[in-house]
């Protein structure tokens, strides 16, 4: 549980952290992007309204919408190209010297015209083409290494929000210990506590049992007698359910893993219910494939099939069917046990292996439960790395599914 604690901690942690540097990373991306194309627009329009002609640095005005930044036409390569109506060459860069006109150059205008945009990207340009008196103009602005600096600065971001949740895992760790360290200490606690008063309730509870047996034989069957033995019994019970849930907290107990044939392991122990369920007017089915064989604790799992049967029959109506399986599923073993009654509500299904819950209180107090049968089967089978699930129809059936 404390385990899963940390890790809800630290997953929460880094969660919200990630989101705070994927918000901070894109926004500084996104807005030096929208940095760079005003620039770009804003150097194509200066261009178009001098006519090709690269301007001189004109004053900033403070209210500009999109003002251009002193040096940028040093800094960006831009050039003009002009054509006539029949889209004939006449100047480059405002001059009428077409010997100015490169390869690059007139590889741009041909994609362009080709294109039939007014705007856009070509082979790393931004260009803009504009009507004229004598007929088009075409601008264009290098964008090659605008380009590479913004990727550049996503790459640097996002190397550094790397290195910065590596760092901060390992923080939000130390912190989830630290402030778990309270809970596991209460934890702790509590399942000494359960342990300490489960020990020393065995023996006022023997002596009970045993002063109960000696006071029958001499005064013979009582009323009153009958109920001080039996609920002695029940709550022998809880304390042995106590003391083992509390072994399996403390790992006190640890599982003694062998290999064991499961088939012969679930028989021996659907076979003494047998008699119960015949007691109890339940019809009693058992399909239980052979030879399946399984590496883990025998005791435990014999443990965890006496309390789903145990459950079942208690649970299953009159003349209702009991049914044990136990089969292959591909690489799995599926350890199943049914019974038609009143089936569990859907809400109810996670809850019910939580412990000293009960769905049906009314329906425990016949049975003689107290909501840890299941939370015990759950915690052996965590143990053996396997799940345990539950499936049902209201008022029809309801059937335990162990997954090893």
């Amino acid at each position: 549980m404390l385990k899963k604690l940390k890790i809800r901690f630290v997953a929460t942690i880094m969660i919200i952290l990630s989101l705070v540097f994927i918000l901070i990373i894109g926004s500084i991306n996104y807005f030096n992007y929208q940095s760079n194309e005003r620039q770009s627009t804003a150097l194509l329009k200066s261009l178009v309204d001098n006519d090709g002609i690269i301007p001189q640095d004109p004053p900033v005005a403070p209210n500009a919408a999109n003002p251009i930044p002193p040096g940028a036409y040093e800094r960006e390569r831009t050039f003009s190209i002009k054509l006539d109506p029949a889209q004939t060459l006449i100047a480059v860069n405002g001059s009428p010297d077409l010997s100015e006109l490169s390869q690059e150059m007139a590889s741009l205008m041909t994609a362009v015209l080709a294109g039939g945009k007014d705007s856009g990207s070509q082979d790393g340009y931004r260009y803009l083409v504009a009507e004229k008196p004598y007929g088009q103009i075409l601008v264009f602005v290098d964008q090659r290494i605008s380009n590479e600096m913004m990727d550049r600065l996503i790459t640097t971001s996002l190397i550094i929000g790397g290195i910065s949740m590596f760092v901060l895992f390992f923080i939000s760790l130390f912190l989830a210990n630290l402030m778990v360290r309270p809970v596991e200490e209460a934890f702790e606690k509590q399942k000494r506590f359960i342990s300490d008063a489960s020990h020393e309730l065995k023996t006022p509870l023997s002596v009970i049992s045993v002063n109960a047996d000696v006071l029958e034989d001499d005064i013979g069957v009582n009323k009153y007698l009958s109920y001080i033995q039996s609920e002695s019994t029940r709550m022998n019970g809880l304390v042995n359910n106590l003391l083992t849930l509390a072994k399996l907290d403390s790992m006190a107990c640890k599982p003694v893993f062998s290999e064991f044939d499961l088939s012969n392991a679930v028989l021996s122990i659907a076979l003494t219910f047998e008699s119960t369920a015949f007691e109890e007017n339940k019809r009693y089915q058992l399909n239980i494939e052979s030879g399946l064989r399984f590496i883990g604790d025998i005791d435990k799992i014999k443990q965890v099939a006496a309390i789903l049967i145990d459950n079942a029959i208690k649970h299953a109506d009159d003349q209702g069917l009991v049914e044990v399986t136990v089969k292959k599923a591909g690489d799995k073993i599926h350890l199943e046990v049914f019974n038609s009654g009143a089936g569990i509500p859907e809400d109810q299904q996670t809850k019910i292996f939580e412990r000293f819950y009960r769905y049906d209180e009314s329906r425990s107090k016949e049975t003689g439960g107290y909501g840890l049968g299941l939370a015990i089967a759950k915690s052996i089978v965590d143990e053996h790395k396997g799940k345990i699930k539950v499936k049902s129809e209201l008022n029809q059936w309801a059937k335990f599914i162990v997954i090893l």
